[in-house]
């Protein structure tokens, strides 16, 4: 029986989900934790495979934070900005996540970007950059959600107020890492948003 895939044609495979395999390894262990036989053992592919579909390890931990910033980044934002709940309930949620995070799954992984800020960003201006890019589009989501609980609230008013939102996030992100329980955090969360979403 002849066999599917003739000598040396390259095996198919989805780029996405060995992305969300190379994400993992980063986001758990962190740059220099993750070596490229972690790499190869977590997907199955061989370096020259690797190398041929995501560069070399410092280009595959950018494509790594780019898949991080399209699955939870964006999908974040555009829930701050879902029109169907009320402000006050979308940020929230959004500051739940990180408790949600430890309570349903036990996942004390943090926040990638966060990790990725004390792994990576002050060695790496690309890494920064991606860094700086996906703390914006939460800070603008902040925003506009502020904006609609408040609308007379002044500008410079608002953008601390989401500044500080952002700060929160993140914090309770890298404290769950930290191995912070639930209930610390949510304590946090909640004196929060008594604070800034009366």
């Amino acid at each position: 029986m002849p066999s599917p895939h003739p000598p040396g044609r390259p095996r198919e495979f989805d780029p996405d989900e060995m992305l969300d395999r190379i994400l993992g390894l980063f986001w758990e262990n962190g740059y220099e934790g993750t070596g490229l036989s972690d790499i190869t053992r977590a997907t199955g592919l061989g370096k020259a495979s690797l190398y041929a579909a995501f560069g070399n390890k410092h280009q595959i931990y950018l494509r790594a934070l780019a898949r991080y910033e399209q699955t939870v980044v964006s999908p974040g934002a555009a829930a701050l900005r879902a029109p169907d709940t009320p402000p006050r309930d979308r940020i929230a949620r959004f500051l739940s996540a990180p408790v949600e995070a430890v309570v349903q799954a036990g996942d004390h992984r943090g926040c990638f970007l966060c990790n990725a800020v004390s792994d990576r960003a002050a060695l790496d201006p690309e890494t920064d950059r991606m860094v700086q890019r996906g703390y914006g589009i939460l800070r603008r989501a902040l925003a506009a959600t502020l904006r609609e609980a408040d609308p007379d609230t002044p500008d410079p008013a608002l953008a601390a107020r989401a500044e500080m939102l952002l700060s929160l996030y993140a914090g309770l992100r890298v404290r769950a890492r930290a191995g912070d329980g639930a209930a610390v955090l949510a304590a946090s969360r909640d004196a929060a948003l008594a604070l800034l979403c009366p």
